[in-house]
């Protein structure tokens, strides 16, 4: 999750939208990428009549046959495609708030990254509890 704490809330909410999974491959959640793809995947195949998808031979097709989806379909590939995003955008904000403000108890200073190191970059006293205490509770600030 090291990687989270620099990534942008909007921009992974922008790809979820794009493409359910996406925001979560930029934010290095694998899992939660899959998942959602396979949301998709599982709404269309539910919600989708068959016929709309025997009708499309390209991806062109499959957009003009997009204004015939049946107004459940429409409903549940948006809700997946919402709920995609706004997951994407908590979970880099979430990461993002964990990591920001947290001080070296030795010099006080802000560390820019307490996931990353073992020491302060200030004082380079090392930090034994910086991941458990990042990982457990909001910062704190002075």
């Amino acid at each position: 999750m090291t990687g989270n704490m620099h990534k942008r809330p909007w921009l992974a909410a922008v790809l979820a939208i794009v493409m359910p999974g996406l925001g979560h491959v930029y934010l290095r959640s694998w899992f939660r990428a899959l998942l959602w793809f396979w949301m998709v995947v599982l709404s269309a195949v539910l919600f989708v009549p068959e016929e709309l998808i025997d009708g499309a031979d390209s991806m062109g097709d499959a957009l003009a046959l997009s204004s015939e989806l049946p107004l459940e379909a429409q409903l549940a590939l948006f809700a997946v495609i919402a709920f995609s995003a706004g997951d994407a955008y908590w979970q880099a904000n979430r990461t993002r708030q964990r990591a920001e403000g947290y001080r070296c108890p030795h010099c006080g200073h802000e560390i820019d990254d307490p996931l990353a190191f073992d020491f302060c970059h200030w004082c380079t006293e090392p930090l034994p509890d910086a991941r458990a205490d990042a990982e457990e509770s909001a910062p704190t600030s002075r």
